[in-house]
């Protein structure tokens, strides 16, 4: 059984309502990838015209000005082969997202977890209440498709439970994401974030969910607020700063030689959205009564804006330095991680920035497939 259930008193959909709607989500989406190859087309086109001109004008040799060409034939087919699968995991996940249904509880027990509404949870001597809220951020993502087998063998202990979705061609949506937080209930503070798409091994609806196989956070309370309310295991890094210039901003470390963890992702777009659902996973408990949990966040933003291949500069550290980020020795250093998903010298499928955000965080609720 899926973990979204209809609202108390709503009609139950019909295999026929499904069906209507994956077709107006075909034609949508079919539509989306139309309009993405033509501007992948006409990007390639204008840029290849330029090179063409600049080196007809420098007098450059016939066959430099052939091997520019042949590089960007090679650069556009890429691109398109990039698009497929972002549009096909896009289309899964708002499919996967049903407008017609309301996350509630399965079933409530001992193991399900606090209530949406009211909980209050002690962190750090403090009450902390659900669900929290973030009420300005700014945030910039980047999509990788990596090779499904390393993304598993990546899930470590949580692989018995979960697996990485193939999104086609046994590749599977990697997410590197920096937030500034600037106001929020979890504190001031920035974060970066490593996640993969993943399915339930028992779930026969096979809905997306979000796995966070790394946080990174600047600061102490943060990290307690998510082992208690969602038994998330964050790595502090004091160090961790936000870089803001005109047209990009970076989240990371820096050592000096440039050689520290970070991202920098293009900061651009006047676009906006209200209250974009994402659906996560995570694990509480130990031994024997693990227990995998669902969650649901809700997130609205302006000055949003996305794109196929950005200019996403990504660079790692160095196992053996303060800037790998080992967290507590258990689990394979982060810059190791990243560097086996081969990800570090290649463009992303798609990113985005969002200027200005506000989000929800909805509580943990027992993942009940029964």
């Amino acid at each position: 059984m899926s973990p979204i259930l209809p609202r108390s008193g709503s009609r139950r959909p019909s295999g026929s309502d499904d069906l209507l709607r994956l077709g107006k989500l075909a034609v949508r989406f079919g539509a989306e990838a139309f309009g993405q190859y033509l501007t992948i087309t006409g990007r390639s086109w204008e840029r290849e015209v330029n090179r063409f001109v600049d080196g007809a004008m420098t007098s450059a040799p016939p066959a430099a000005l052939l091997r520019g060409m042949a590089g960007g034939y090679v650069n556009w087919l890429s691109e398109l082969a990039a698009m497929a699968p972002s549009v096909a995991e896009k289309a899964a996940m708002e499919f996967a997202q049903r407008s017609d249904v309301h996350p509630e509880p399965c079933a409530r027990d001992e193991q399900a977890g606090p209530a949406a509404e009211g909980e209050i949870f002690e962190v750090d001597g403090k009450p902390f209440a659900m669900p929290a809220r973030v009420l300005d951020a700014s945030q910039g993502w980047a999509m990788f498709f990596v090779a499904t087998e390393t993304a598993n063998r990546s899930l470590g202990a949580a692989s018995k439970s979960l697996s990485a979705f193939d999104a086609g061609g046994g590749r599977t949506p990697l997410t590197i994401v920096g937030v500034d937080y600037r106001n929020s209930d979890f504190g001031i503070y920035p974060e970066f974030v490593v996640a993969l798409t993943v399915i339930a091994r028992d779930d026969p609806a096979r809905q997306l969910f979000t796995y966070d196989l790394a946080i990174v956070a600047a600061q102490e309370f943060t990290k307690e607020a998510a082992r208690i309310v969602w038994g998330l295991d964050k790595i502090i890094a004091p160090k961790l700063t936000v870089r803001y210039a005109a047209d990009n901003v970076q989240f990371g470390l820096s050592n000096g030689s440039g050689k520290a963890l970070s991202i920098r992702f293009p900061r651009f777009g006047d676009g906006q959205s209200s209250d974009q659902p994402t659906f996560s996973l995570s694990q509480r408990g130990e031994g024997p009564e693990r227990r995998t949990y669902w969650a649901m966040t809700t997130k609205s933003g302006s000055g949003e804006g996305t794109q196929i291949g950005g200019s996403v500069v990504l660079e790692l550290g160095v196992r053996g330095d303060a800037n790998c980020l080992c967290g507590d020795g258990n689990s394979a250093c982060l810059c190791d991680t990243l560097r086996a998903f081969d990800i570090a010298d290649r463009f992303p499928a798609a990113n985005g920035w969002t200027e200005r955000q506000t989000a929800v965080f909805g509580p943990p609720r027992l993942l009940d497939l029964t």
